[in-house]
């Protein structure tokens, strides 16, 4: 067995060990500790309360994802919602072929390389937004994270053509845009881009190394000299701002000369249910965000989850959703069946679970 999937194995066998007590209160899920299990510390996996109060509601989201996937294998007409549903099974540490979710995997892989086309393009029958490369980032880091579980002929041609398709609509400045054709960019879309490169080439799909020089350069142009990163250009906004931090980490640039204050930009945000804090885009922001942070390691890390993990942890349903704060990402564009939302808040909780590659150092 490789050593790879020895690891994840062992993880996923610590995981499954744990065994949560949870009840409501307010409509919200709490645990039968959790006063006793809350804390500051950077250390969190150590604590075994914590770790139960993290797994327990994961678990329920996942209960919830998995009753609002339809026959067909969909959760919605949008590939993003698809994406973000798998990767939330799998970020728990499910993987295909085995195991409770086997069949959620298998038909959500499935519905989603149904919508591919000839030229490598996951075609969207719900739109959101001005063009369908959001989605198209997000349903091929779900592939990419599932070849690399389940190595599967028929997803390697998709992967590949997925791959190529990022390669050839990559802008001359280094960032992608909402359609697919080479001709603009801004680092919102482009971030997507970028991590799901970076999956497919843990899961050894190539990516040539001029892509990567240009997505760097394309990073660092939207970069703020007192920290954070733009839309398109050097701008201090939050949801860009972890996006590029994140960025220029997957891209190997772990020490770049951008990312401390850009860290301290965004740690200096507020972290609120409310209205996001004023944080538009609430759950694209905390996505990045965590990982930022979980890549930075030491204070960052230490000053950030703790209060993130208590925002997320206190403002769950009882059925195992997630709402919205508002002026977030609202059901028009997102769906309708909180699915965005719930995968959203499971992926970053799962930051302390480690099973998809971007959340290992």
């Amino acid at each position: 067995m490789k050593h790879k999937e020895l690891n994840r194995l062992l993880r996923q066998i610590m995981f499954m060990l744990v065994l949560p007590a949870v009840g409501s209160v307010h409509g919200r899920v709490v645990n039968a500790q959790d006063e006793v299990a809350k804390s500051d510390s950077a250390e969190i996996l150590t604590e075994t309360r914590v770790v139960q109060r993290v797994t327990a509601s994961v678990d329920r989201a996942l209960e919830y994802l998995v009753a609002q996937q339809r026959p067909d294998g969909a959760w919605d007409g949008n590939n993003a919602p698809n994406a973000l549903a798998l990767l939330a099974c799998m970020g728990r540490g499910h993987v295909p072929g085995r195991g409770p979710y086997r069949d959620v995997l298998e038909k959500g892989k499935n519905c989603i390389l149904r919508t591919q086309d000839d030229n490598g393009l996951f075609v969207p029958q719900r739109a959101a937004g001005s063009g369908p490369m959001y989605q198209q980032g997000l349903a091929t880091l779900a592939m990419a994270e599932m070849y690399g579980m389940d190595p599967d002929p028929e997803l390697e041609i998709a992967l590949r053509k997925a791959v190529d398709l990022l390669v050839r609509c990559q802008s001359e400045a280094g960032g992608w845009r909402y359609q697919p054709t080479p001709s603009d960019q801004d680092l919102s879309v482009t971030v997507m881009q970028i991590v799901a490169l970076r999956a497919a080439n843990n899961a050894e799909i190539p990516v040539p190394a001029e892509t990567i020089e240009k997505a760097v350069n394309y990073v660092k142009s939207c970069y703020h000299p007192e920290g954070g990163y733009g839309y398109q250009a050097p701008e201090q906004r939050p949801q860009t701002s972890a996006a590029g931090i994140v960025s220029l980490q997957l891209l190997g640039r772990y020490t770049d000369e951008t990312i401390p204050k850009s860290l301290d930009f965004i740690g200096g945000l507020p972290v609120d249910w409310g209205d996001g804090g004023g944080i538009n885009y609430f759950y694209y922001f905390h996505y990045y965000a965590i990982q930022a942070n979980y890549q930075a390691g030491g204070q960052y890390w230490a000053n950030w989850h703790p209060r993130v993990r208590e925002l997320f942890l206190e403002n769950q349903n009882v059925d195992g959703s997630w709402d919205v704060p508002g002026g977030s990402e609202n059901a028009g564009v997102v769906g309708e069946n909180k699915v965005y939302w719930t995968s959203m808040a499971s992926l970053v909780l799962e930051i302390y679970m480690h099973f998809l590659p971007a959340y290992q150092r």
